[in-house]
């Protein structure tokens, strides 16, 4: 190198030089910088193969459906902020010293009230609808009817009878071996009357909805009619089963 400065003098140098600081600035990757940089590259996979299996689920899937789809999850939230609202409330009034043991006994009670009606031990009434099914060659399969009455409970159906048979968590829709269908092992017939307690504002358009319950009882070969009314009485009650394993622990 020339005197006073640090530039290399000659070719030769200035090349030895450049080689040393790409040396230097080279990275040099250990077996810890391999295994993260392995893990990145399986997580960025997993991420790109689940985003496509999300894709696909929805793939063939029609506008209308979507609509239906993101108008129940937007009910289903706002049904879960207002019982979230209530529950905050309860509380708050059972931590009261003065009205602790008073609220208590009525939320238990009114808890008590809402468990009979969901259970189908007691007769309910209230806003609805009332759904009729004509099925005049017996062509109306028991996927359809069930599918009518999940139409009904995702559109917020409370209480639900069909014929003369209230419906609850297990009930069951089955075809007997002459084609008649069966509600619980009930045979009904045609017409069949299906009572829905709820908002009927609701209950109403979505089984209107293109592709939906009543596309599909059509395709059948069956006619629905569904009528809102100011109140649905619903008296077909279910006796609740004795546990034959359990006992209550007090």
């Amino acid at each position: 190198m020339s005197d006073g400065t640090r530039i290399p003098a000659d070719r030769e140098q200035q090349r030895l030089v450049w080689r040393r600081l790409r040396g230097t600035l080279a990275p040099r990757a250990n077996w810890s910088q391999a295994i993260v940089g392995i893990l990145c590259l399986l997580l960025g996979m997993t991420f790109a193969v689940q985003v496509s299996q999300d894709d696909d689920s929805l793939e063939g899937v029609s506008q209308q459906e979507l609509v239906r789809l993101l108008d129940e999850s937007g009910r289903h939230v706002s049904d879960l902020e207002v019982e979230n609202a209530e529950l905050d409330s309860t509380l708050r009034t059972l931590q009261s010293d003065d009205e602790g043991a008073v609220a208590a006994r009525e939320a238990a009670r009114k808890r008590l009230d809402d468990l009979e009606i969901l259970a189908g031990t007691v007769p309910a009434q209230g806003r609805g609808v009332m759904v009729s099914i004509a099925d005049p060659e017996r062509a109306v399969k028991a996927s359809t009817l069930l599918g009518v009455v999940q139409e009904l409970r995702n559109a917020g159906a409370e209480v639900i009878q069909i014929g003369e048979v209230r419906v609850i968590a297990s009930t069951s829709i089955t075809t007997s071996p002459d084609g008649a269908l069966l509600v619980d092992g009930v045979s009904i017939a045609s017409p069949y009357t299906v009572l829905a307690i709820g908002d009927p504002a609701v209950m109403e358009p979505a089984l209107r909805i293109p592709g939906g319950a009543a596309d599909s009882v059509a395709s059948d070969g069956g006619t629905l009619a569904v009528a809102a009314e100011e109140e649905i009485q619903i008296d077909a009650v279910v006796t609740p089963q004795k546990p034959e394993h359990a006992s209550p622990v007090k």
